[in-house]
């Protein structure tokens, strides 16, 4: 069965993954997954509800918890330790560049604990602690005066020195990787040990890379006076807008030579009066940014692209490349997804075999090709054929399709394929898929309802035992929940959050094949490029749905609580949330309304009856402010619509009116 992915969750439940996981890292310090997937979680969420209130929240404010402790001694941060906003691609970074005069100054980004170290009148380290919730912090001093190599007195009064403390890999390899997960995860525990005389055993350094208390003009100058005083600080570069990328790209290369973790690269406006000028926001400084790594980074050179038929009958393009290892395993084809990721990558000369490239295997897992480092010298064929059935191939937007023939024989197995995956009908990977369809036994979904044991022991390396354990399996799926029989189809943007949406609002498949796409698409999280997908696609896969119900009952889920709708202002009616609130969450404010009989839509459309937003960006509003949302709700107005526009206050009283009648 494949992974699940963050693409499977709801836009709900990816907000309580961010929150969860925000949690882990920032007050638990035991974090649960790599921040590469964290950094993916969190750009899902960005690309599929832009204005969720949860990102503002990413960081230490979003930990949402008592920061005092008053059995521990804190530190409170000032000015603020916080955290730095992200970039994922050059075109992110040059945007940021822009908003500023004068170079950067680029650093690895170290994969550490952040902390300050206070050094008082007489040049004596006082006290330090760590980043902590950013606004406060856990003291370590202590502990802290086991760092190895790290100044203990230096010739200047009255600064602070902020960092990282890390754990060289070399030291965890030698000492620790049989015992433990990970560097980071070490060195946060060696900071918090009870008897500082332990601490010295981990071997933590510490890299510097800001200084208060002193004046100056540039970052520059500020390294400099690090490295004077006596502090380790990491590499830096000092560079302009034609290098960003080209600096990026150097050291994620030679990332796995630079004696630490690192998951990126951190650059700073080079003038310090542009930092000033920039100021910064709750979360981050405007004039800091971290260009992420998505995981273990090398070189190979692209020797073939071949083509590859999916489920969907999208022809998608894989590269052929030289061994490279990556996060210990060794790699040599990666996806290039679709056209025009393939064409981005190649730039104005398209991609070409022989390219010296950047390979990435993001998150230690998926193996992906970043850059063209140096362009090779033979263009990239794209097929005018199915490499398969030979069906004329056309571009589709930003696909290669075909009009597949009935025989096409990659486009069949990944459908079956996609469909035992589905309902879980273990057993059966791709190879013996492909020798069930070579067979003319299974060449639909539909086939494997009819497999027998002799059958399938007529295949190569299948016995007996093996044969009756697999139609055992297929029989064990004879019942299938609604939401897994919809996912199974292999329709595009029909997954899982969609599928669960289509089984809780509709108590039959009929109702759910005769679904409008119009009126699907305002659900809320759906909107109409998903409802005419979905729609179109139930219409295409009506002979199969239809062959499939003779040999599976379909199970949906008990209905739900009746809503309470006698006496509510809101029965009936279509309410929208948009931007943060405080009294509680988006999630449970569209709970509430559901429960009074109203609905929610995902968008602002003509028939919306009220357009809700937090008290805060109401005093916004009335003041002259227009997100997007309330441009156009003002625009149907215009036209004769009627959409209330509310404070966060006034919800609350549509709430609590009629709630006791």
């Amino acid at each position: 069965m494949s992974a699940p992915t963050w693409e499977d969750l709801s836009i709900d439940e990816l907000e309580e993954h961010v929150r969860y996981h925000n949690r882990k890292y920032w007050v638990d310090d035991a974090p649960e997954i790599p921040d590469e997937s964290f950094d993916r979680l969190v750009e899902t969420l960005k690309r599929r509800a832009p204005e969720s209130a949860v990102l503002s929240q990413i960081g230490p404010a979003g930990a949402d918890v008592d920061v005092v402790d008053p059995q521990a001694e804190k530190l409170a941060h000032s000015p603020a330790m916080l955290s730095l906003d992200k970039a994922y691609d050059e075109e992110t970074l040059l945007k940021w560049y822009d908003k500023f005069e004068g170079g950067v100054v680029v650093t690895p980004k170290v994969d550490g604990v952040a902390g300050c170290l206070r050094y008082d009148a007489r040049g004596h380290l006082h006290v330090a602690a760590t980043r902590g919730t950013g606004a406060i912090g856990e003291v370590i001093t202590e502990q802290v005066r086991r760092i190895k190599g790290l100044p203990l007195q230096v010739e200047a009064t009255g600064i602070e020195v902020r960092g990282e403390a890390y754990m060289p890999v070399a030291v965890f390899e030698r000492k620790f990787k049989h015992e433990y997960a990970s560097p980071r995860n070490l060195t946060a525990g060696a900071l918090k040990l009870k008897d500082p005389d332990k601490t010295a055993d981990y071997e933590i350094r510490f890299f510097a890379f800001d200084l208060l208390g002193e004046d100056f003009d540039t970052e520059s100058q500020k390294m400099a006076r690090l490295e004077a005083l006596g502090f380790e600080i990491p590499e830096h570069h000092r560079v302009e807008r034609d290098q960003i990328q080209a600096t990026y790209d150097d050291i994620a290369a030679r990332r796995s030579q630079l004696g630490y973790e690192t998951d990126g690269v951190v650059y700073k406006a080079e003038r310090i009066g542009e930092q000033e000028r920039l100021g910064h926001t709750a979360h981050h400084p405007r004039w800091a940014i971290a260009y992420k790594f998505q995981g273990d980074a090398g070189e190979s050179v692209l020797r073939e692209v071949v083509w590859n038929v999916s489920r969907t009958g999208a022809i998608n393009p894989v590269g052929i490349v030289d061994p490279v290892v990556l996060s210990g395993a060794t790699v040599t084809r990666v996806s290039l997804h679709n056209l025009a990721i393939m064409e981005h990558l190649g730039g104005e000369a398209g991609l070409r075999l022989g390219s010296r490239v950047l390979m990435m295997r993001r998150g230690g897992v998926i193996p992906n090709m970043e850059r063209v480092l140096e362009a090779g010298d033979t263009p990239v064929e794209i097929p005018a054929a199915c490499p398969e059935c030979g069906a004329p191939t056309e571009r589709q937007n930003d696909v290669l399709m075909a009009d597949h023939k009935d025989n096409c024989r990659a486009a069949k197995i990944r459908q079956i394929e996609h469909f035992v995956s589905r309902l879980e009908i273990k057993g059966f990977g791709p190879k013996l898929l492909e020798q069930l369809y070579d067979a003319e036994l299974v060449t639909t979904p539909v086939d494997l309802f009819t497999l027998s044991v002799s059958e399938l022991m007529g295949l190569e390396r299948v016995g007996e035992i093996l044969a009756e354990k697999l139609i055992d399996r297929i029989q064990g799926r004879r019942e299938v929940a609604v939401d897994k029989f919809l996912q199974a189809l292999g329709i595009h943007e029909l997954g899982k959050h969609v599928s669960a949406i289509l089984a809780e609002r509709y108590d039959s498949l009929e109702a759910i094949r005769s679904i409008d796409a119009e009126a699907f698409a305002e659900v809320h999280t759906i909107g109409e490029v998903i409802a005419r997908s979905v729609t179109e696609g139930l219409k295409e896969q009506a002979e199969l749905i239809d062959a499939l119900l003779e040999h599976l009952t379909l199970v949906f889920p008990s209905p739900a609580e009746e809503p309470r709708v006698e006496g509510s202002p809101l029965a009936g009616k279509r309410v929208l949330f948009t931007g943060a609130m405080e009294a509680m969450t988006r999630k449970d404010a569209q709970r509430e309304v559901e429960a009074r009989g109203g609905q929610c839509p995902s968008s602002v459309v003509k028939d919306l009856d009220y357009l809700v937003m937090g008290d805060a960006d109401m005093e916004r509003f009335e003041q002259g402010w227009r997100s997007s949302k309330l441009k156009k709700a003002e625009a149907i107005n215009a036209q004769g619509g009627a959409i209330t526009i509310l404070g966060e206050s006034g919800f609350l009283k549509l709430l609590n009116d009629g709630a006791d009648q």
